[in-house]
């Protein structure tokens, strides 16, 4: 697995200081989030929380008028977020490829689902690779008559019917602030038969926090913005 790096530069800033840092895979089990550098730094970014670990991340690209924001380490993890809210990863052992949302029948939504009334249903597509390649058999045409293996990532898909349930806004302490939001949960009835929920924490603009499993038994990642983007 490629681990997420403490800290990654804003590749559209030129002349980002050096940043030296370890990265989640060295510090396993250890909260290496430093609050008061999160301030200090200029760049938008996260507490990122994952595999028992906790650690700061910076922006690395922001695309679609930053609809889409995507956190990167030095050693090319990626968290991508939409809206505010997990879509993609990559250099995991297991990648979410794509997650979307659409109406129940099957339309695009007018905005994210997460920014919804509570009680608000929807379709939730979510796209990933299997920790568990197949093994393909292929003819060699340097040889004669030989084979060789190969692993090749199979894409799964999941999909599942979701219902957001929303509280009343209250006091929330993310890393530099404290802000009143409402605590949503994302509960996903999935085909295979598995219940899960997400967590969110929301204003009537944008996600600020939430606690994510893209997939029944899939990785979970959770997140609070330090410094919006």
């Amino acid at each position: 697995m490629a681990a997420f790096s403490t800290l990654a530069c804003l590749v559209s800033l030129s002349g980002c200081a050096q940043i030296v840092s370890n990265s989640l895979g060295d510090v396993m089990g250890k909260d290496e989030f430093d609050a008061t550098r999160a301030s200090e730094l200029p760049y938008a970014s996260l507490k990122l929380k994952h595999a028992n670990s906790t650690a700061l991340v910076v922006l690395a690209t922001l695309e679609g008028n930053g609809r889409i924001a995507r956190f990167e380490s030095r050693d090319r993890g990626i968290l991508e977020l939409r809206d505010g809210v997990l879509s993609a990863t990559s250099g995991f052992a297991r990648d979410v490829a794509d997650r979307r949302e659409q109406s129940t029948t099957g339309r695009a939504l007018a905005r994210p689902a997460w920014l919804m009334a509570s009680g608000t249903t929807y379709q939730v597509s979510v796209s990933a690779l299997s920790p568990y390649p197949r093994r393909l058999e292929r003819q060699d045409a340097a040889s004669t008559g030989s084979q060789r293996q190969d692993d090749v990532a199979v894409m799964q898909v999941h999909e599942a019917t979701a219902r957001l349930e929303c509280e009343a806004a209250a006091p929330y302490s993310l890393p530099l602030a404290e802000l009143p939001l409402q605590h949503c949960r994302e509960i996903l009835s999935w085909d295979d038969g598995s219940t899960t929920r997400n967590d969110l924490w929301r204003d009537e603009n944008r996600v600020w926090a939430a606690d994510m499993t893209a997939w029944p038994d899939g990785p979970r990642f959770g997140w609070e913005v330090a410094k919006a983007w």
